[in-house]
């Protein structure tokens, strides 16, 4: 079968997803229904329940044995495993996603955030029970690949963590701390990223227990503390295991490959709301400041505590990005944890800076936002320098400063950042809709940050997502008008989105952009959200796991005059966004992926009208968070009539290790040089692909690419389940079935490397640096199987 008739094949499965979920907009009309705003299709839940357009409700749902109400709840309760006693309905409704990951074999990883807050009743609160009510956070895998969602569960559903660090238990005598086994390994608040198979490793976490608690009432005041485990997620089995563990317990933590693929993690809290440690005294008050790497490749990987000069006060899930020069550059943005959780050193977040894994140490880079050029062009920019809380940091596209000898070389790296609130504790509470875009320029050897503003948002934002498009443009979605934190229940949720369309010099430096707004989607999404990019170019929305309400129990407020009410439940719902160019019909088609040399060549029919070839990491984002997120523009450097060769970059620090999506932009003008995100169409199918390597990154196309080289052997995968990495081919290793078994430790089972080569790769140098835990061609190929069959 050709990729035309392949395509045809696709394009049918949309269209009957369409006819099997008709097309909506919203629930207040909106402008969506037009391409040039994109359109949204009906949202699905896990129980199959009907959704009402009319009242924009779920009826008609089945889960777990019992019928569905209208948030995802099973009617008739049944106690379930792992549920505690007193909160019989721990496990009833279905897991939001909260966190959500791509999967190189098309599949999305999710999990919930605060597991079990609907079951808080009667004389219950949130506050006052939460440390023994509630549960470990379940997770799930949705398929989507044939136009009609499907879940899985993973084996263990909850990653099978389990945090016994009490070493920091106040003396609080009769009144000590309560700790309970069901809910000390959580996912809630980790953060992840994926592995250069594919696979994913999370760390972190939520162990929920009572500090102080009183015996005879069995109540006391809720603690969530950071745990130190990692887990990682098998995607060709569906399993968790055990990884290495950290040296601190973090909770939202910031994690982050480095070039060489190591992981590099800071920041985080070991105890959220009171942080007093007994056993280091020094620490308390603040969050966790020292840093830790992954030493993945060695012999027994483990977390190494980074010298004095590598610790820094940083926010909670701070927002970190690899520059391109290999150092990791902090946005001054993250999440302060109003009304508790606050550090006494927070006006140190206000200054971005760099770190330096050859030193070990961090450098200032200044104050975003507070340099004299900005400002003068900005006059009214001045209250909105410095610290963002509650707000993302994307990463614009990477462009080549120059190419030489086929080499694309890159010198620069942009953020946008827009929406949140202004600064440290007490922040502004209310939504702000100023936007800029913070560029660190590396060239010369030197780091300079400079601002440049963009137009406003067009409604005031907390806690919107942001998810990059391969057209160089960033889809906005969800949030609400003000700080939920501060007092949950008194935000209005934004159900408007928006597109952000950066302006982008002849030198490729971006000058500023603006917001167009794209219509409503449905459902009503706040604290916890998410939205992802899929490889067709569409974002899934999901998430929304909210506080209860005054932090008391789970309570809608209505609508009124003015104000939407909020959804006090979790939504364990889903939306499909199409941006304007999904239903393009001149949208290229990319038949096959070549790797030669330091080049790929793309072959596609559309190949003279090609502006631009771009690599976007797939998405692994939490509370805003995807810190290796990036999008790579590859520079074309020569065609032919059905070819378009592009270069690669020469670092890892350009392209780290991990999977990536593939799109070709076609212009639909005549300037081809891909700067003009408006005239940009990308391919309609993303081609996944690997990129390994300490260095030098290396492109490892999946066993059933087409139009691998001719130099290509067949891909070997490293096996860990013994002692010793045990070598075998794709073939063997995809029909073989292994039983589901409980997490355990893998330790140096669990992320092996081998040597890198030295000069020049060739062909598809299968396996030459990093490659992590498991099944790279079996992982990678089924998906690729699906489209070219």
């Amino acid at each position: 079968m050709t990729r035309r008739t392949s395509r045809l094949r696709t394009l049918t499965g949309l269209c009957l997803l369409a006819t099997a979920v008709p097309l909506v907009l919203g629930p207040t009309g909106a402008s969506a229904a037009g391409t040039g705003s994109g359109r949204f299709v009906t949202p699905f839940r896990e129980d199959g329940a009907r959704y009402d357009a009319a009242t924009n409700t779920f009826s008609g749902g089945f889960a777990k044995g019992s019928k569905t109400d209208a948030n995802g709840c099973v009617l008739t309760s049944t106690t379930a495993t792992g549920a505690p006693k007193g909160n019989s309905k721990a496990y009833d409704c279905l897991p939001a996603g909260a966190s959500m990951v791509q999967l190189p074999n098309g599949k999305v990883l999710f999990w919930n955030a605060l597991e079990g807050e609907e079951g808080i009743t009667g004389t219950d609160s949130v506050l006052l029970d939460g440390g023994r009510l509630t549960v470990n956070d379940e997770s799930r895998v949705l398929d989507l690949r044939t136009g009609q969602p499907v879940y899985a569960k993973p084996s263990p559903v909850d990653a099978g963590a389990h945090d016994t660090n009490y070493g920091d238990d106040l003396p609080l005598g009769p009144f000590s701390a309560e700790h309970y086994t069901y809910n000390n390994g959580s996912m809630f608040c980790s953060d992840q990223v994926l592995l250069a198979n594919g696979d994913v490793i999370d760390v972190g976490g939520t162990d929920y227990y009572t500090e102080p608690y009183v015996p005879v009432v069995n109540k006391g005041v809720v603690e969530l503390q950071g745990v130190k485990n990692s887990r990682i997620f098998d995607a060709a089995t569906q399993r968790w295991a055990l990884g290495p563990t950290m040296n601190y317990g973090r909770w939202y933590p910031g994690l982050i490959t480095q070039a060489d693929g190591q992981l590099f993690v800071a920041s985080g809290v070991t105890k959220l709301l009171k942080p007093v440690y007994p056993s280091d005294p020094a620490r308390s008050g603040t969050n966790v400041e020292q840093t830790e790497t992954l030493s993945i490749g060695s012999a027994k990987p483990q977390w190494t505590v980074n010298p004095a000069t590598a610790d820094k006060s940083l926010p909670l899930f701070p927002r970190l990005h690899l520059l391109p020069d290999g150092h990791v550059y902090y946005d001054a943005a993250g999440q302060d944890f109003n009304p508790f959780g606050q550090s006494y050193d927070e006006a140190l977040w206000e200054t971005a800076s760099s770190y330096d894994p050859k030193t070990k140490s961090w450098s200032d880079l200044g104050v975003p936002g507070a340099d004299a050029d900005y400002l003068t062009a900005n006059p009214t920019a001045a209250p909105f320098v410095g610290f963002r809380g509650s707000t993302f940091s994307a990463a614009l596209t990477m462009r080549p400063s120059q190419v030489s000898g086929g080499v694309p070389s890159y010198t620069s790296a942009s953020y946008l950042t827009a929406g949140g609130v202004l600064g440290v504790s007490p922040g502004s509470y209310l939504a702000v809709t100023n936007s800029r875009i913070s560029t660190v320029d590396t060239s010369g050897g030197t780091e300079a940050l400079s601002t440049v503003g963009t137009g406003d948002l067009n409604t005031a934002r907390w806690y919107g997502t942001a998810t990059p498009l391969p057209t160089g443009q960033v889809y906005v979605s969800s949030g609400a008008s003000v700080d939920e934190v501060d007092l949950p229940g008194s935000e209005s949720p934004v159900l408007s989105t928006e597109l952000f369309t950066p302006t982008v010099s002849a030198s490729g430096a971006y000058t500023g952009g603006s917001w167009k707004d794209v219509g409503n989607q449905s459902r009503k999404r706040t604290y916890h959200n998410n939205a992802i990019l899929q490889p067709d170019g569409s974002v899934l929305i999901g998430g929304h796991a909210p506080i209860s309400t005054g932090y008391f129990q789970t309570i809608d407020t209505p609508d009124v005059p003015g104000r939407l009410g909020t959804n006090n439940h979790h939504d364990a719902s889903f939306q499909v966004w199409q941006p304007p160019y999904f239903s393009d019909p001149a949208r290229p088609v990319v038949d096959g992926v070549s790797a030669e040399g330091r080049t790929l060549v793309v072959h596609t029919d559309d190949a003279a009208h090609i502006a631009t070839v771009v690599l976007m990491r797939n998405t692994a984002q939490t509370h805003l968070v995807d810190g290796d997120g990036r999008t790579v523009s590859l520079p074309v450097l020569s065609r032919t009539a059905t070819t378009v060769t592009v270069g690669l970059p020469s670092s890892t620090a350009v392209l780290p290790n991990g999977p990536y999506l593939l799109f070709a932009d076609k212009s639909k003008t005549s300037d081809l040089s891909g700067h003009d995100a408006t005239t940009l169409l990308p391919s309609t199918e993303a081609e996944q692909l690997y990129v390994t390597g300490r260095s030098v990154p290396s492109v490892y196309l999946p066993a059933t690419a087409q139009f691998r080289s001719s130099t290509a052997v067949a891909p070997m995968i490293i096996s860990q389940r013994a002692a010793t990495a045990i070598v075998t081919s794709a073939k063997q290793q995809a029909t073989s079935v292994r039983p589901a078994a409980p997490a355990t430790p893998r330790d140096s089972l669990d992320l092996v490397a081998r040597p890198e080569r030295s000069g020049p790769s060739r062909g598809v140098p299968a396996g030459t640096a990093l490659v992590a835990t498991l099944l790279l061609g079996a992982a990678a190929g089924s998906h690729l199987v699906r489209r070219r069959t």
